[in-house]
């Protein structure tokens, strides 16, 4: 009789960066595509927080890699002529923002270099990259809090941890307002132990809607409670639980500025762009770019409400949109109807290739694309021969570079591209390339 063996075979664990209290001095040599700034010892690649080119700085290795190590800055010995004090008091603990510390002009300078690093490996000649940007203080109409222990706020850097939040300078003044008025009475309704997300969302009139998501069930009195207690024109949008029904108010949609004179319509915890003056200014750019003619169909990829494809139609065009959220796409139907334009919307997992349509007598599209970047969809449009002009809105350089590598292979070449400064005193970059074939 064979005799089985018992697999005992355990993997290894995975060994954690090993922590050195070293203290050593460094010369910043440029920014890494995070914001933190570079340096080398040793022959061996430093990243320091807080750090800038051509600095001077005493850092505190904290973790130890293969390849590089992370370090805290302890002491500034020379400082940049680029660097500025911090807008907000709770910068250096907060995780929302990585280079307030950074002059915003040097921001910008850093964030265009970033994408004509993309565009040069993808591009025979050289591209001028054009700037976008608006105000770099209360641009945000819309912010997510997370609420634990009874504590409202921001996550902190490198933490679970929550940071209190009294005011951010980079939120609009309906959303401050707001949260100094209901900040007491959310923490009452809440209480000491509950955790959750709390989620201010402001429209282009000043209304501002409240959304709640919560452990545990919703308790329909308490809600509204809560709902009578918040000052106009803010008000309770909804309290969802993990567990049972949620609460619902009786809310009329929030409105948001586009472009063309278009306004979509949406409700809290629909996605619309953080930065609406720079986002009016990406979707008249990419109008321009298109020049949609009566009756010419262009397709919207990751189309969302109709940010575009609404603004399009209304110039003429007949657009057809595709996204994967049923309730974003029914939205943007009735929106498309109520406006009276040629603009149909469909349901469509774009990761997956064999849920990607093109339409055969398309030869404009446009996509905006999550930071995954549109690898399938780029494949589908390379091998579409009709497809001629394409516009890329992206919100990650990485994904950028590598689709673009793959509509490069199909023949597609850069003609213009922009920088948009979708989330000042972040390293986030956001940009939109044309392309042609």
């Amino acid at each position: 009789m064979a005799k089985h063996r018992i697999n005992t075979f355990k993997p290894a664990k995975k060994t954690r960066p090993q922590v050195h209290p070293q203290t050593i001095e460094l010369t910043i040599e440029s920014l890494a595509d995070d914001g933190r700034g570079v340096g080398r010892h040793q022959n061996k690649v430093v990243f320091v927080s807080g750090a800038l080119p051509t600095e001077v700085v005493m850092a505190k290795i904290t973790r130890v890699h293969k390849r590089f190590d992370e370090a805290e800055l302890l002491e500034l010995l020379e400082t940049s002529a680029d660097r500025n004090d911090p807008i907000c008091e709770i910068y250096e603990q907060c995780g929302g923002c990585q280079l307030q510390h950074l002059q915003y002009a040097a921001q910008l300078k850093f964030k265009r270099s970033k994408l004509e690093k993309v565009l040069s490996a993808n591009s025979a000649s050289a591209i001028s990259v054009a700037e976008i940007s608006a105000d770099d203080r209360a641009y945000r109409h819309r912010a997510r809090l997370a609420y634990s222990d009874g504590v409202l706020g921001f996550k902190a850097r490198a933490s679970h941890n929550i940071i209190a939040l009294e005011q951010c300078p980079l939120l609009e003044d309906s959303l401050n307002t707001t949260l100094a008025l209901s900040k007491t009475a959310i923490q009452g309704f809440l209480g000491d132990k509950a955790r959750a997300e709390v989620s201010f969302t402001a429209d282009r009139d000043g209304r501002v809607a409240i959304l709640i998501r919560k452990d545990g069930y919703v308790d329909i009195k308490r809600c509204e409670e809560l709902s009578a207690s918040i000052v106009a024109p803010a008000f309770l949008h909804s309290v969802i639980g993990s567990k049972g029904p949620e609460w619902l108010g009786a809310n009329s949609p929030l409105q948001y500025n586009t472009a063309n004179s278009v306004a979509l319509r949406y409700q809290a915890g629909d996605f619309t762009q953080v930065n609406g003056r720079v986002n009016q200014q990406i979707v008249e750019l990419c109008l321009k770019w298109l020049a949609p003619q009566a009756g010419e169909l262009i397709s919207d990829y990751f189309c969302g409400l109709g940010n575009f494809s609404l603004p399009l139609a209304k110039a003429g065009a007949e657009v057809m949109g595709f996204d994967a959220g049923e309730k974003m796409i029914n939205s943007a139907n009735q929106q498309a109807l109520d406006y009276g334009l040629s603009a149909s919307y469909f349901c469509a997992d774009l990761f997956d290739d064999t849920a990607i349509s093109i339409p055969a007598n398309c030869r404009k599209v446009i996509l905006d694309p999550p930071r995954a970047g549109a690898k399938a969809l780029c494949e589908k449009i390379a091998a579409h021969k009709a497809v001629t002009h394409i516009v890329y809105v992206s919100c990650d350089p990485a994904t950028l570079a590598r689709d673009l590598a793959i509509l490069r292979q199909a023949k597609f070449k850069i003609v213009e591209a922009a920088m948009a400064d979708m989330f000042p005193h972040t390293y986030h970059v956001e940009s939109a390339v044309l392309l042609q074939r």
